[in-house]
């Protein structure tokens, strides 16, 4: 039996795929995608570690040639803080997530709300029945807010390592991290807002300066709106001056080029 968040995904799933019909027909809002391609390695090696920040059931780890992980209940990869301004070692998966961003714009620790799923179901619905205009604040509220309290940071301080996707690291008190983590943080709170997650996909793209540089895109109504590190507002991706390369089928192991 379908249960009323089944219900709602598939509806949402409905509207992205008639987007993506559009795009193709020629109305440039919405991203045209090109050809299947691999998932970026960051990527991979996340859900192969984190499934919650992740954001894909298990089954879908199969489309990316892994395993499930041994432990399923791995939650953040938020460090503690260190000594040393930046400790390059592994994250505890006793990290505890960041506070999550309700509704009402307030925060709450997700483990203090009474029946979790109905009030992301119901959450979810208040979303679908926003004009784009009440969307669009609570975007760029989430989108400023983590610019803000997120310190850029490269992946080799924070790790020791080139590349690793994951949720802001936390730091002597203070919330470090590149751009990918800055477009995961803001998927989670979006998520826990109850913006439905086939609505939400990173996507990776070279900007004017020859960086590669990964973001949070939201299908609306209008077209596909970008959340980046780089800018305060949620902005149209044919608005910002980058060369996109590939981007996150919604919640799927699946990326695609951009045509």
């Amino acid at each position: 039996m379908f249960s009323t968040r089944n219900i709602i995904t598939g509806l949402v799933s409905t509207v992205a795929l008639m987007a993506s019909v559009n795009a193709h027909a020629g109305s440039m809002p919405f991203m045209p995608r090109g050809e299947g391609v691999g998932a970026p390695v960051g990527f991979a090696d996340l859900c192969r570690r984190d499934l919650a920040t992740c954001g894909l059931p298990s089954s879908q780890l199969a489309l990316m040639g892994l395993n499930a992980p041994s432990n399923p209940a791995l939650t953040s990869s938020v460090g503690a803080a260190a000594p040393h301004p930046f400790d390059v070692a592994p994250a505890s998966s006793n990290d505890e997530p960041l506070e999550a961003v309700t509704p009402t714009g307030l925060t709450e620790p997700a483990a203090s709300r009474p029946n979790a799923e109905t009030a992301a179901v119901s959450a979810t619905l208040a979303w679908m029945g926003q004009g784009e205009r009440e969307q669009l604040k609570l975007l760029n509220r989430v989108n400023q807010a983590v610019n803000r309290e997120v310190k850029k940071a490269n992946d080799l301080d924070l790790y020791g390592q080139p590349e690793y996707w994951s949720l802001p690291r936390l730091v002597d008190g203070k919330l470090y991290g590149d751009c990918e983590d800055y477009a995961l943080e803001k998927r989670r709170q979006l998520v826990a807002a109850g913006v439905p997650e086939s609505a939400l996909s990173l996507a990776v793209a070279i900007t004017a300066r020859g960086e590669s540089h990964a973001v949070l895109m939201i299908s609306l109504k209008s077209g596909d709106w970008v959340l980046d590190n780089l800018t305060p507002w949620a902005t149209p991706w044919e608005d910002l001056n980058y060369r996109w390369v590939e981007r996150q089928v919604p919640g799927t192991a699946l990326w695609t080029s951009a045509a």
